[in-house]
């Protein structure tokens, strides 16, 4: 690190990949000495508990006014932005979620002069930003920012190829926490010869619960002493709690909604699953990872980046349930399988994705367009 600066960060404050990478940035940016501005609508998640220096949360106001069907949050996001820009004599602004942010950074460099950061996740390009509505105004913004990055190889060519974006994109992977998902002893209530497969998301259609609901039916009996816990909650939860009533599996699958100590969880699991039909880098897998746990994924969009098939994880073609069924079968019949994978996962955090890897280059990404 070459000097101490004051940065704003705009992100989701709500649970989810976008929001947590952001404040977990923030708080390892304050923890380096660097004084921190979260510019949102509601105190970001990690944040709701303690204290935490050189830490502020700057709420955006939205006008509530009968003309408005939709309340116009980007330009009350980019008004908060100069305000707090002025205020705090900011040095940079970094945008974390394309759509409205980069747009509202946009407007707020306009006002002040400031430079400003975006960094691509995932749906913001592959999904939202390659809709009509809204591609222009998102390839405008992200092509006039001073850097650009995102959280794996694949978004950037994903952002050339579906927004359009020409600017020079630079990858930074996302980082997670290995002291405190890491192997230890199990807290909560189970039965030392269950094993259990994890799965946490936000049980949107893009995650595809009802996949692996399907796909662990149909190993159910083959492995009587095998328990699915489905953590977090959304629109796709009656589905699948209908799918577990069809396949008359209540006694073998909970969906407990969304837990704080995700970590403590991962510690009870035997393997951790995901099948997704789209994503970036999940910081679930990476937690998993480095609980040392075996990960069953979707092969798709960075995933491959963070699993190597038959090494640190398993990897299934999307879409595929028979697959994911097979390879679900293997981690949890092997012992020696699930070991080596479980191992292998977590050196591969310890190697690449942790803060004190991570943190740096996005330090050199500010130094280089503060310095300019």
């Amino acid at each position: 690190m070459g000097f101490s600066m004051r940065i704003g960060i705009t992100c989701y404050p709500s649970i989810g990949g976008s929001g947590l990478l952001a404040t977990r940035l923030a708080i390892e940016l304050a923890k380096r000495g660097h004084e921190l501005h979260m510019i949102t609508y509601e105190v970001p998640f990690l944040l709701q508990e303690g204290r935490h220096d050189n830490i502020t949360v700057n709420l955006v106001d939205v006008l509530s006014y009968p003309l408005f069907r939709f309340p116009p949050y980007t330009v009350a996001l980019a008004s908060q932005m100069a305000s707090v820009i002025k205020k705090h004599k900011l040095d940079l602004i970094h945008a974390h979620y394309a759509i409205p942010h980069a747009v509202s950074a946009y407007l707020a460099h306009e006002m002040t002069g400031i430079p400003y950061v975006v960094t691509l996740h995932g749906s913001d390009v592959h999904t939202l930003g390659a809709d009509p509505a809204y591609q222009p105004a998102t390839r405008f913004a992200v092509e006039a920012a001073d850097a650009v990055t995102c959280v794996t190889k694949h978004i950037c060519q994903t952002a050339e190829q579906t927004l359009g974006v020409r600017c020079k994109i630079n990858p930074i992977t996302n980082f997670t926490d290995p002291d405190q998902f890491k192997p230890g002893p199990c807290i909560h209530r189970c039965e030392e010869h269950q094993k259990e497969l994890v799965h946490v998301s936000n049980f949107r259609p893009v995650k595809r619960v009802p996949d692996l609901v399907t796909a662990f039916a149909q190993i159910s009996s083959e492995v009587p002493d095998a328990t699915l816990l489905l953590l977090g909650d959304g629109p796709e939860r009656p589905t699948v709690e209908r799918l577990i009533r069809e396949f008359n599996l209540g006694d073998r699958v909970r969906c407990p909604g969304f837990k704080r100590d995700v970590y403590t969880y991962l510690r009870c699991a035997h393997a951790f699953v995901l099948c997704s039909e789209l994503e970036g880098a999940p910081l679930s897998i990476l937690e998993a990872m480095s609980s040392g746990l075996p990960v069953v994924a979707t092969e798709v969009g960075g995933i491959p980046e963070l699993i190597t098939d038959g090494k640190n994880g398993l990897l299934v073609p999307f879409g595929d349930i028979d697959a994911l069924a097979n390879k679900l079968y293997a981690v949890l019949t092997d012992d020696v399988l699930a070991q080596s994978l479980g191992e292998q996962a977590r050196k591969s955090i310890l190697a690449n994705h942790t803060a004190e890897q991570v943190i740096p280059r996005y330090e050199e990404v500010y130094e280089t367009i503060i310095s300019r």
